[in-house]
């Protein structure tokens, strides 16, 4: 390992046990000089702190969790898995998303609707009556981190685990049909002291080449992705337990409770932050439709952002339109969903 990935190294694991303070002030300095200026004066405090903290995490905190971990190992939750998302107009995907899910062990949905002004309600109603669904309103704009921990700290008890994903993000077990939570625990019953999350890998696929929006299920008109070392499909999600999360501070990953933290469902490695290098799809993937067609983008872009305030950028379409590998995995799902939506 060179002087400069080493260097890299360390500041990215000092920013993380750091970036509630850091993650606040690039989100409300709009400056970016002074932004930096304090940041800048901050190293030793960034540096103090880190030290202070991962020497607790390493004497005190990961038993501690560790404790709580085996005393939940008896608890019957009413969910073993669930998910949490925020959507806003996407109505045409909705329902092959969730039937897709229910696939793969999902038994329910913390859905936040951040002022849809389509059918969302109506496509959404029997699965609200039936329970699958708990259905809750979010006003104002940039709401996404604000419902995952409005979950966290209305639902957390309610589920073993939660996913925090998008609807354009559907989670692909590598051996079909194979319950989601299945793996988890598969994974976390292996894993280190103080690991309870699992961070997945994106498998980003392009537009298949497609400029309109296609007729069908997006599983099977969109087949083409990104081959699976290239930077964009470092980013990861993350499944966890959370009753140990302090708070979400980023869509791709949690702030957690001292000594505890996300491994990668690849190499059983702990992940720092919101990438990970080792993209294996060994276990786990997820599928990031996030372009679709030419036509489905400039929709998407429409909405405006999840997370913050404005849009995804024009050009950001030229960038994560991959389509290196023809992959048609998921076609082995798709004719449940078509008796459900009648296609």
């Amino acid at each position: 390992m060179s002087l400069k990935t080493k260097t890299f190294s360390l500041w990215i694991k000092c920013y993380i046990y750091n970036n509630e303070y850091i993650l606040y002030l690039k989100r409300n300095v709009r400056n970016s000089f002074i932004c930096n200026t304090i940041l800048l004066i901050s190293i030793p405090y960034l540096i103090i702190r880190w030290c202070g903290i991962y020497i607790y995490e390493q004497i005190i905190g990961k038993y501690l969790i560790d404790k709580k971990i085996k005393a939940e190992n008896d608890i019957e939750f009413p969910h073993e898995i669930a998910l949490v998302t925020i959507s806003k107009n996407e109505g045409p995907y909705i329902k092959e998303w969730i039937e897709y899910h229910k696939q793969v062990g999902i038994t329910k949905i913390y859905f936040y609707d951040n002022e849809s002004e389509d059918n969302t309600l109506s496509i959404l109603t029997p699965y609200i009556t039936s329970g699958l669904v708990e259905y809750i309103k979010i006003k104002g704009k940039a709401k996404q981190l604000e419902a995952y921990n409005h979950a966290i700290y209305h639902y957390k008890n309610q589920s073993r685990y939660m996913a925090f994903i998008d609807m354009d993000e559907f989670i692909m077990p590598q051996e079909p049909f194979k319950p989601i939570n299945t793996i988890i625990n598969e994974l976390l019953r292996k894993a280190p002291l103080g690991a309870v999350g699992i961070g997945v890998n994106w498998a980003l696929y392009g537009s298949s080449f497609l400029v309109q929006k296609p007729h069908g299920l997006i599983i099977e008109n969109f087949i083409h992705r990104g081959r699976n070392n290239h930077w964009i499909n470092f980013h990861i999600k993350t499944i966890c337990n959370p009753r140990f999360v302090k708070k979400y501070i980023s869509p791709h990953y949690p702030l957690y409770k001292i000594g505890a933290y996300s491994i990668s469902e690849a190499t059983g490695k702990k992940i720092y932050g919101w990438f990970c290098h080792s993209v294996e799809y060994k276990h786990l993937r997820i599928n990031h439709y996030f372009t679709k067609s030419k036509e489905q983008y400039i929709q998407k872009r429409n909405r405006g952002l999840g997370d913050r305030l404005g849009l995804y950028d024009l050009k950001m379409f030229t960038t994560y339109d991959l389509n290196d590998i023809k992959d048609q995995s998921m076609d082995i799902y798709s004719k449940a969903i078509k008796e459900v939506l009648n296609i």
